[in-house]
């Protein structure tokens, strides 16, 4: 879900920095390429402010081994860094049920 959030939100990852419904979306990459393998690491931190704000860190992580780049491990986490976990969590529970609504109101309509 938080990848289709991504896409929705900043097609093609063109912006490190951007806005969508309250939250700012703060996106970094780390890279390391030889010619045995290589690492990624990407972090976003998504943070929404007022009174009952919070943050909340993505971090994933890819692995590729040989010349032709072969995927070999990938991890992802998330972890709440500040403010009330039920306020996030009711965010991002927004956000899927809009991308849910969204979803279904392009399907085609039947004709009658």
């Amino acid at each position: 879900m938080f990848d289709l959030l991504l896409a929705a939100t900043n097609p093609g990852l063109r912006h490190t920095r951007w806005a969508h419904d309250r939250a700012q979306f703060d996106r970094e990459r780390y890279s390391f390429t030889n010619a045995r393998h290589g690492l990624t690491i990407e972090i976003i931190t998504v943070s929404c402010s007022g009174r009952r704000g919070w943050s909340l860190m993505v971090t994933k992580e890819y692995w590729w081994i040989g010349v032709d780049g072969k995927p070999f491990k990938s991890t992802r986490w998330a972890r709440p860094l500040s403010g009330p976990r039920a306020d996030l969590m009711a965010w991002l529970q927004a956000q899927e049920e809009r991308r849910e609504r969204a979803s279904i109101s392009s399907l085609p309509r039947e004709s009658a």
